[in-house]
């Protein structure tokens, strides 16, 4: 979780009211687990919602992160060949975000996608060339939508002590411009920011290795070429409702891409995957089982 460092001013207790209860008790225990007080973690949690991705993880990279992206931003129109991201150098990777047109070119291959391309977001993104489902949906950062709760037994009031008085007038100022209620609208900031945390968090276990994130999916299969194709990048699986991999992975391939699979409801896994592997790579499933 985010700390603050620097004072933030004057502060109070304010009351939210309406507020997702799973989501407030998954903030609390995530406030807990950083021995945090809720009026910090409030804080923090409104700054990282301030801050766009990069600032982020560049203001408060730790070690784990690997190399640091060059980022490509604000264009209306972009082409990218295989020549401008290999004559880029063997070890550059490129973070584009906020291009309106951004098409790669057909000599694209995913193995090159893969190596040079960090992330993309908020693009309007074009593969010419023939790129597997799976290294799309790693790269292209996808955020889910909330959908609040109308049953009133799963939203809560909650009152939180200490919190920055200017950090609460622009989370209300926010709310209102977005016409929705504090609890609707603070439930809206947990429901991405929990999930950034317990990726930040995954990211930071496994050393300078980086990773597609893939999340938010309905349904995933995962073939052997998948994996094969994402070389020395790992592969972290979120919240993603059914997830097969083929029959034909081996435990080899397996422990060298998959880095961890996340609170998704159903796993089926091949034969050859031992259930202690398993249970080491899939934390927080509903379900994983043996085809």
């Amino acid at each position: 979780m985010f700390i603050v460092k620097k004072d933030l001013g004057e502060k109070k207790d304010i009351t939210i009211r309406g507020i997702n209860k799973e989501l407030y008790e998954e903030f609390t225990v995530h406030a807990k687990k950083h021995g945090l007080s809720a009026g910090d973690a409030f804080d923090g949690i409104i700054i990282v919602d301030k801050q766009p991705w990069r600032k982020h993880i560049r203001r408060h990279r730790p070690p784990h992160f690997g190399k640091a992206p060059e980022t490509i931003r604000d264009l209306e129109k972009l082409v990218v060949s295989k020549k401008d991201l290999v004559t880029a150098g063997e070890e550059t990777v490129f973070l584009f975000s906020k291009i309106n047109e951004l098409t790669f070119e057909k000599d694209v291959d995913a193995t090159t996608l893969v190596k040079h391309v960090k992330l993309i977001r908020r693009c309007n993104t074009t593969f010419l060339g023939k790129i597997p489902k799976l290294v799309k949906l790693g790269i292209i950062r996808k955020r889910k939508k909330y959908s609040h709760p109308t049953n009133k037994e799963r939203l809560k009031d909650i009152t939180i002590r200490n919190v920055s008085i200017k950090l609460y007038d622009e989370f209300i100022s926010n709310a209102k411009d977005k016409g929705k209620t504090t609890g609707e609208y603070f439930s809206e900031i947990l429901s991405h920011t929990m999930a950034f945390f317990d990726i930040v968090e995954t990211l930071a276990t496994i050393g300078d290795r980086d990773s597609l994130v893939v999340r938010y999916e309905e349904e995933l299969f995962i073939s052997r070429k998948d994996l094969e194709v994402l070389g020395e990048r790992g592969l972290i699986l979120y919240d993603i409702t059914k997830i097969e991999f083929a029959k034909d992975i081996d435990q080899d391939l397996f422990l060298k891409n998959v880095v961890r699979i996340i609170k998704c409801e159903q796993v089926i896994l091949p034969a050859s995957i031992p259930r202690l592997i398993v249970l080491s790579r899939a934390i927080q499933c509903k379900e994983t089982k043996i085809a």
